[in-house]
């Protein structure tokens, strides 16, 4: 479980495995690594749409002052900063990522767990920023493997 600071979130697509491997870093040098199947991704992706969705949708979330303000400051350019990588709380490896668990305690945040099918995992405390900001990750990531998966939510797709 991780209780410390989010610091950076990346994906890259590994196609001797065929699987994308997610990395959460903390702000204390904790780095979690989860490998993520596409059965999985496509589950993680359902999950990170309805929230988008619930909140309007990519352009709603994406326009928030919030967002806007991590997007001004390259969050999305930024290099992943693995030199600053001091233990794995999971293992260097990573774990094969298995479940998935939601719960929305505050109004606008989404508490995303995900779990290994035995074992420890990560709790993540998702702004709107946040979900924005993994999804957007997720999603060049499914694009990197060339998964056929359908990246946008519904809302985003619909014509006015």
């Amino acid at each position: 479980m991780m209780s410390d600071q989010l610091h950076q979130i990346n994906i890259s697509y590994q196609p001797k495995e065929d699987r994308l491997m997610l990395k959460i870093s903390s702000g204390n040098g904790d780095e979690y690594r989860f490998w993520l199947t596409r059965r999985f991704t496509g589950l993680l992706l359902g999950v990170l749409n309805k929230e988008m969705d619930a909140r309007g949708g990519a352009p709603s979330v994406a326009g928030k002052e919030e967002t806007t303000k991590m997007i001004k400051k390259g969050a999305l350019e930024k290099k992943y900063e693995a030199e600053k990588v001091q233990s794995y709380p999971l293992g260097e490896n990573g774990v094969l990522a298995f479940r998935i668990n939601t719960r929305s305690p505050e109004e606008g945040n989404l508490v995303l767990e995900l779990l290994p099918e035995k074992g420890k995992g990560i709790t993540l405390n998702l702004n709107q920023a946040l979900l924005y900001m993994l999804h957007n990750i997720l999603t060049q990531g499914i694009t990197q493997a060339n998964w056929a998966l359908q990246t946008e939510s519904s809302v985003s797709m619909q014509v006015h």
